[in-house]
């Protein structure tokens, strides 16, 4: 026994070695690349709603759980993405450093597992055995596709935790489910493994519901590499295919249960879904053509990169930019079509990039984003295995300066990548970098705003509350931040005009009327406060449990008591005593009316 344990144990030390150090690397260098985001905190930017303010994640766990189980919060339904934040709680309390560190290794998870998958779609796509030269091409489209500056908003960013959760699990759906298939042949060769793989999809959906089209993914792979199907489509339906359909049906059903709860969720979160009389079908058209070209762009020439580019108000016409992605599109779809038999690699990267992008193009537009970073995160994914299995193909001279290059090239974009980490730091930064290299945008002068008034830098915020009306003079959002800076910088009468503008355009009113309640009460205007007062607590009847605030209450019972209304005063009273961020106040108050 010992003399066999002795000859095999130098057969298996290579193996080990291959089995680790690559995956390793491919592991260490992301992390090193993003290290700055461990230093950043929480920005302005929905990690306040989804994280400091959201009131669920302080519930206890059991009713934490059933919350994230049952919650369309945000216009989401993400109930791991929940689960791991809160998990990120309990572990650092609200360190950011935690979910940072949280959120980048996700993401070097997924490279590792983006690694092992390019690795076997070369082998299968080949018919090589597992080589060096295989391992290292691989390795690169991972780090091309880990380390690219697009990724950064998705790691850096906590709110969209989503991003890296939901795709490592969708790299290792489609990893089980490439290993469970037979090449060549309509049969599984592990119906475990395909169980596992459907497991996996059902984690990513769970996270985030982009992966909802897997299953078409899924297709296009089982036609190429895996030579499952036929190349010529007309022959998909033949009957000896018969199984190969029937295995995609879980997956179908339940992306496209998905997609009807993802629809859901949208609609569930009021102004996030844009009506088609604010952008129309013509502009979303528009915006498809642009978007299937600026991710690639992007992946090309990753410059200004920015936290938001916002959806401008219409688009006039046909600008020449928009023909220009209309005609790149068309004739890049053309291409794609006519060499489909003799290219059917070319074929399977644009086919797979088109529909993990298609839901996020803007047809069923939600958010004020015209396209986004982070859409690229999962969408571009198939780009890197082309770069893999490119590098793969090249011999001679040529592969040694091409590796050069591509050796350079990963440099390069780990330096961009490490710069723009940066930018996330604090709210400040990030949106002084965003005015900076994106267009316009109501959304960042308003969030520079606030970030800017946080830092106690009032006079620099109302600037910037100003430069966002004058792109959306109907902003009540706008307005009311304006009116609350002018008050603590004591511009009562400018604060009062605002606020006014503000209860015009709001939906959401309660805060303005109170604060232009406690205007006129710190004036003494007893009249026009309590009006204010009585407007708040209106518009809190009805309202649900964590928009409710007895602040109203609470100030109206003092205004009556001073006005002598003490029967009034008791009864508003009384309701800001039944909560705790009222009630020892309205004791005293009670106290001091002799009730």
């Amino acid at each position: 026994m010992n003399t066999t344990s002795r000859k095999r144990s130098p057969a298996r030390a290579p193996a080990v070695e291959r089995s680790w150090v690559v995956p390793a690397l491919v592991a260490t260098v992301t992390v090193a690349a993003f290290l700055p985001v461990l230093s950043a905190g929480f920005v302005n930017f929905d990690d306040d709603r989804v994280l400091v303010r959201n009131p669920y994640l302080r519930l206890a766990w059991p009713e934490r759980l059933r919350w994230m189980w049952s919650t369309f919060h945000m216009g989401h339904y993400q109930p791991l993405t929940w689960l791991s934040l809160s998990i990120d709680r309990a572990l650092g309390d609200w360190n950011p450093a935690i979910f940072h560190a949280d959120s980048l290794l996700l993401h070097a998870g997924a490279a590792v597992v983006l690694y092992a998958l390019i690795r076997e779609l070369l082998g299968i796509a080949t018919g090589q055995p597992e080589t060096t030269r295989i391992r290292v091409c691989a390795a690169s489209g991972a780090l091309f596709w880990a380390i690219h500056p697009l990724r950064v908003e998705s790691v850096a960013w906590i709110a969209e935790r989503r991003d890296p959760l939901s795709t490592l699990f969708y790299f290792l759906a489609v990893l089980t489910y490439v290993r469970s298939v037979r090449v060549g042949r309509p049969q599984l060769k592990s119906f475990r493994l395909y169980v596992l793989a459907l497991a996996w999809f059902v984690l990513s959906i769970l996270s985030k519901a982009w992966a909802m089209s897997l299953f078409v993914i899924l297709t296009i792979l089982d036609w190429y590499p895996l030579g499952r199907l036929p190349l010529h489509p007309r022959q998909w339906l033949a009957p000896r295919n018969k199984t190969i359909w029937l295995e995609k049906l879980p997956f179908a059903a339940i992306g496209l249960t998905c997609a009807v709860v993802a629809w859901a969720a949208q609609r569930s979160s009021p102004d996030t879904m844009v009506t088609l009389s604010r952008w129309p079908l013509k502009d979303r058209l528009l915006q498809a053509m642009y978007g299937l070209c600026f991710y690639p762009g992007k992946t090309i020439w990753p410059t200004r990169l920015a936290v938001l580019y916002e959806l401008p108000s219409t688009i006039a016409g046909l600008p020449a930019l928009y023909l220009i992605c209309i005609v790149i599109v068309a004739s890049v779809a053309v291409l794609a079509a006519a060499r489909m038999t003799s290219s059917p690699w070319l074929f399977a990267v644009l086919v797979c990039y088109a529909v993990i992008v298609a839901p996020v193009l803007g047809v069923a537009q939600s958010g004020p984003q015209f396209v986004a970073d982070r859409y690229a995160y999962l969408s571009c994914a198939p780009f890197s295995v082309l770069i893999a299995a490119g590098l793969l193909r090249l011999r001679g001279p040529a592969a040694r300066v091409i590796a050069a290059a591509a050796a350079i090239a990963v440099a390069v974009l780990a330096g961009l990548t490490w710069r723009q980490s940066t930018f996330w730091h604090d709210s400040t930064t990030l949106w002084a970098h965003a005015l900076d290299a994106g267009r316009p945008s109501y959304v960042a002068h308003l969030d520079y705003g606030q970030a800017l008034r946080a830092d106690g830098r009032i006079d620099a915020a109302i600037a910037q509350y100003r430069e966002a009306l004058a792109l959306r003079p109907d902003s009540g959002n706008a307005w009311y931040n304006l009116a609350n800076a002018l008050k603590a910088k004591g511009d009562l009468e400018g604060a009062e005009a605002a606020y006014r503008n503000a209860i015009a355009y709001l939906s959401w009113k309660v805060e303005a009327h109170l604060n232009l309640g406690n205007l006129y009460y710190t004036r003494r205007q007893l009249g026009p406060a309590i009006d204010q007062y009585r407007a708040a607590t209106a518009a809190l009847d009805g309202a649900a449990a964590p928009d409710f605030t007895p602040e109203p209450y609470l100030y109206l019972g003092m205004a009556l008591a001073d006005s002598g209304d003490r029967d009034g005063a008791r009864r508003a009273l009384a309701v800001a005593r039944r909560y705790s961020s009222t009630h020892d106040r309205a004791e005293a108050e009670l106290k001091r009316l002799g009730g």
